[in-house]
Parts: C-alpha cells; sequence; structure tokens
C-alpha cells in the first residue's frame, strides 16, 4: 500500500481523486437514509426533485462529517506524544498520507455500506440494524484498516505507539462517521 504515501512538499493526485470520489460514496452510502426520510416526510415537491434534495443533504451532511473527523482526528493524532517520531523527532505521518489513508478507507467502507443497503433494501431486514448497527459496525472497520495502513508508514516496533496515538481519533471517527 504504498501508493497512499504522499509527500509533503507536493499534492498528490490521488488525494486529489479521493477528495472528489469521496462525496459521492457517501451520497451512494446514505441513500437508505435518503430513502426513509424522502417516505416519512412526503414532501409535496416533484417526487425526483425531493429525492435528488435529500440525497444531496444526506450526502453533505456526511460529507462534511468525515472531513471534520479528519482534520479533527489529525490535530489530536498529531500532538500526541506518543505519536511514532523519527530520531529528529517528526512524525512519521504527515497530513497528506493521513488525509489520503482515511479517505481511501472511507470510500472503501462508503461503496460497502452503500451495496449493503442495497441487499438488505430488497431482503426483509431489521430497519434498526440497517440504521443504526451496520453503520457502527462499519465505521470500527474503518478505524481498523486506517490503523494498519498507518502502521505501514511506521517502523517495526512502533505499533504500540501508533495504537496509542490513534485512541481519542478513533473515538472521534466511530462518532462522527456513524
Amino acid at each position: 500500500m504504498n501508493f497512499l504515501h504522499a509527500d509533503i512538499n507536493k499534492k498528490s493526485n490521488l488525494l486529489t481523486a479521493l477528495q472528489v470520489l469521496l462525496p459521492f460514496t457517501f451520497i451512494y452510502k446514505m441513500w437508505f437514509l435518503a430513502e426513509l426520510q424522502y417516505n416519512a416526510y412526503n414532501f409535496d415537491i416533484s417526487a425526483l426533485f425531493s429525492r435528488i434534495f435529500c440525497y444531496l443533504i444526506s450526502g453533505a451532511v456526511g460529507y462534511v462529517l468525515a472531513i471534520l473527523a479528519v482534520s479533527f482526528s489529525f490535530n489530536l493524532f498529531y500532538k500526541s506524544k506518543f505519536t511514532p517520531c523519527d530520531e529528529n523527532f517528526n512524525c512519521r505521518i504527515n497530513k497528506q498520507t493521513y488525509m489520503t489513508t482515511c479517505y481511501f478507507v472511507f470510500c472503501i467502507i462508503n461503496v460497502l455500506c452503500g451495496t449493503l443497503n442495497f441487499i438488505a433494501y430488497a431482503e426483509p431486514i431489521s430497519i434498526a440494524f440497517m440504521v443504526v448497527l451496520m453503520p457502527t459496525i462499519m465505521s470500527i472497520f474503518s478505524v481498523c484498516g486506517i490503523i494498519g495502513l498507518l502502521y505501514l508508514e511506521c517502523q517495526k516496533g512502533e505499533f504500540k505507539q501508533l495504537l496509542t496515538s490513534m485512541a481519542l481519533p478513533s473515538i472521534l471517527f466511530v462518532l462522527l462517521l456513524r
């Protein structure tokens, strides 16, 4: 997964592509909740416009929460005294690599959640599972994926440091990315 590494001095093309792709994956992930809102509120505007409005609002809220989660979590991660550092006390994981890793995992998880929503929409599965439990489970998987991919940037013996420094950012991810 070396392709997720980004240099500090130049803007990564992968990061730019993931920043463009991320809102669309959130709309794909949130379509089930948007359909529930559309059916619950039964807007009087035209059906197509109301659905598009619900999708865009749900996707925008999810995208903003993801951006806030990544920026706040990096600040918590960077300021932690347990952050893996090199011999010059520079953090091994720069902000662009952190953002690229987070956005990459979020895109994968959002596509997976959206696909599970499509499958569950056709099958008689509990709405409580779809709305409450599945997003929480998937956000826990995404936190584990982020930690695993960030470990590739560290040295061999720095897993405990990375895990300790990612404790508060992980809680923030689980709370905001649900």
